[in-house]
């Protein structure tokens, strides 16, 4: 049996919901630069803000082209791609809310 779901395939609704990780992920570490930099105004945080920013864009342009494109190949390692940043964004935002 193959998991579908609003006529897509299990394997895109397991991208949709590794980029929305993703995404939360990022929203976090983002609030967290930003509120960092409000502090101290250090150049190498606006390098952390517009890095999170570009993987956020990354991510949502993702969503939308597994939604809207039949060009978009989603396979296993587009999605083992996916959970190595999560499991990346983990590790960053466990680092970055330490310090």
């Amino acid at each position: 049996m193959v998991l579908e779901v609003l006529g897509y395939p299990g394997i895109k609704i397991l991208a949709i919901i590794s980029e929305i990780m993703n995404i939360g992920l990022l929203s976090g570490l983002l609030y967290i630069y930003i509120k960092s930099y409000r502090k101290i105004k250090f150049g190498f945080t606006v390098g952390l803000i517009l890095f999170a920013l570009m993987l956020l864009f990354k991510s949502i342009m993702g969503i939308g082209f597994i939604l809207f494109s039949n060009q978009m190949p989603v396979n296993l390692p587009y999605i083992l791609g996916n959970i190595i940043q999560i499991i990346a964004l983990l590790i960053l935002l466990k680092i970055t809310w330490d310090y």
